[in-house]
């Protein structure tokens, strides 16, 4: 077994001490950027950490000094290291893989991440089952049965009180789409399911992107949303993520769903559906494999999920294995329902731009790497890789919440120190590739462009991981930071507005083949990045 060289550093007062080095890319991606200030405080912070994080003593809006916390890496280079790169080399498939096996050999080890899995193997028992149609049964669908797609909610089904989301204007562009996949490689190995599964949920067409030249450029946008994410669920105006123990002071998530909240979460994620139409471009947004109106089992496998976003760009031009319900109610299928969307063009036509959140990161990042590094089968015992897909005109990728830059980026949190294991185990005995390895990290040099709005003590990766895939960029490039947990819709109001600006101010310069992102706040390390932050937290974590 190969050598763990990775060290998890446990000391809060080494974490006061040491920040990472984050790097600017060689001509091969690999690291360069000199390491940040040291952080110099530290501060409380509520959803979902509850802890004391380290932090920059930064200027704050009324005149003090006010302490910024984030979450720091947990994985350091060794003193010692003579590798090319670390948070690639050391944290491929084939080490986490290997370091699971180390794990198995320990009793003690594997009680105790086999026990996690356990948790997590579908049905997952780690989040809310589905919940359409809880609040109000309109929208209720057997995903697994024959849909009929008229009884899908539809974008003007949120136009009603207390909604009244924006989404609602929407409704005349809006088809309901049904896309055709097969099961994923857990499904197929452990379950002996081999029947397809259907996928569904919007395409939202738009009037195209003002090319700055008199002229409108049509484009899509196709966005993966997050873990136990359900597009079409219902969420109250006045929902609340969380509520603060006034025994404690802690933050406790509030389950859904509930009397008025089906998932939680999902009113930002159609404001953000509605702001990149609103700006011209068409929309597809799907309940990912095994969640929400799409059918399936097994929703963990990430790796599958990034494939079925070239699955649904070639139903789209073919009809094979397609059905839309188009906004006059009239339904298609096959090669009726080829051509219909994308503006007219092929698949690999359009300008096209992938994003996603939390989960969704996940699942785009691998498509992106599928696109234009290789594409490998990390959830079989034998991995085999085939070249790019080569799809040119993909022209970036918008991560939220983002786990993009792989397994070596681990915040520094108790809760989190058994990640990778679980990673290598998942994939190594269930065949299920969740959180990835530095595969995705490994070819971003090749990307176009990158879109990233992250909160400073997000879990899924730390800063300083989002930093090292902003400096693997080659092309356009921002990050967005706000004050705040990993669940982006629990930001302050401000912080949730700004991203979304950027993001659709990025998403108008990617497919226009703009060299320049103007706005972008400028910043040159780590302490600076911390610094864009508007002055104000999610609830939980206000002083």
């Amino acid at each position: 077994m190969p050598q763990v060289v990775c060290r998890l550093r446990r000391s809060a007062a080494l974490a006061l001490l040491v920040v990472a080095g984050c790097a600017l890319p060689g001509s091969d991606g690999a690291s360069s950027r000199a390491a940040p200030p040291p952080t110099d405080c530290s501060a409380f912070v509520g959803a979902d950490r509850n802890a004391v994080l380290p932090g920059y003593l930064l200027p704050g809006a009324a005149g003090q000094a006010v302490c910024v916390p984030l979450l720091l890496s947990a994985y350091r280079p060794p003193a010692d290291y003579g590798g090319r790169d670390f948070y690639v080399d050391e944290f491929t498939d084939a080490q986490l893989k290997a370091r699971w096996r180390g794990c198995k050999a320990d009793a003690d080890c594997f009680r105790r991440i086999d026990a996690q899995i356990q948790r997590w193997l579908p049905p997952n028992k780690e989040r809310t089952t589905r919940s359409i149609g809880v609040v109000d049964p309109s929208g209720r669908i057997d995903p697994d049965g024959e849909v009929d797609l008229r009884h899908i909610r539809r974008p003007a089904f949120f136009a009603r009180p207390p909604y009244r989301e924006a989404i609602a204007e929407a409704e005349p562009r809006t088809f309901i789409v049904e896309f055709s996949a097969p099961r994923d490689t857990y499904e197929r190995i452990d379950l002996n399911m081999q029947d397809t599964l259907k996928l569904r949920g919007w395409y939202i067409e738009g009037e195209g992107v003002d090319d700055g030249k008199g002229g409108r450029q049509r484009a899509l946008v196709i966005m993966a949303n997050g873990g136990g994410g359900q597009m079409t669920a219902i969420q109250h105006p006045d929902e609340q993520a969380y509520r603060i123990d006034p025994a404690t002071g802690r933050s406790v998530a509030v389950a859904f769903p509930n009397a008025k909240t089906e998932t939680m979460g999902q009113r930002w994620w159609r404001e953000n559906l509605h702001a990149l139409n609103a700006a011209g471009f068409d929309v597809l947004a799907c309940d990912r494999r095994g969640e929400g109106i799409s059918g399936g089992f097994s929703d963990t496998n990430t790796l599958e999920q990034g494939e079925d976003v070239f699955r649904m760009l070639e139903q789209l031009e073919s009809g094979e294995g397609l059905r839309l319900l188009t906004p006059s109610g009239q339904v298609l299928e096959g090669r009726a329902a080829g051509g219909r969307l994308l503006a007219g063009m092929k698949a690999k036509q359009i300008p096209l731009l992938l994003g996603g959140y939390s989960r969704g990161s996940m699942s785009a990042a691998w498509a992106m790497t599928k696109n234009f590094v290789e594409s490998c089968s990390y959830d079989v015992p034998v991995v085999t890789c085939t070249p790019p897909r080569g799809y040119t005109n993909i022209k970036g990728a918008i991560l939220l919440a983002s786990f993009a830059s792989g397994a070596g980026y681990v915040p520094d949190a108790s809760d989190l120190r058994d990640r990778n294991l679980f990673l290598g185990g998942m994939a190594a005995d269930h065949h299920i590739v969740f959180y990835p390895s530095s595969a995705t990290l490994a070819g971003m040099a090749r990307w176009p462009a990158a879109f990233f709005g992250k909160g400073l003590w997000d879990r899924a990766e730390s800063l300083e991981g989002t930093i090292a895939a902003y400096d693997r960029i080659q092309g356009l490039k921002e990050i967005v930071v706000a004050r705040g947990p990993h669940s982006i819709e629990t930001w302050d109001p401000a912080d949730l507005r700004y991203l979304r600006e950027r993001m659709v101010a990025f998403a108008k310069a990617a497919v226009t083949d703009s060299t320049t992102l103007p706005g972008a706040k400028p910043w040159s390390d780590l302490r600076g990045l911390v610094a864009t932050t508007l002055d104000r937290r999610e609830t939980s974590s206000r002083p």
